[in-house]
């Protein structure tokens, strides 16, 4: 599970993310991301610093691009 942060105005919401996805480069820069801005030592749900809607349209890109 992973939480998306949200930025500027959206709230944190929780996501379902297939472990097969993490392996994907974007998903992998936003790792980055999450690591600089929380730290190494999260536990539990990953919390990504990312707007929602943003990341929702990414996952559906990525899963249309797997279904290929």
């Amino acid at each position: 599970m992973v939480l998306i942060d949200g930025e500027d105005d959206d709230q944190g919401q929780k996501i379902m993310v297939h472990v097969r996805m993490l392996r994907e480069p974007c998903m992998a820069a936003l790792l980055d991301m999450a690591a600089q801005q929380f730290g190494l030592s999260q536990r539990g749900v990953l919390r990504i610093p990312c707007n929602v809607m943003r990341f929702e349209k990414m996952m559906n890109g990525l899963m249309f691009e797997a279904a290929r």
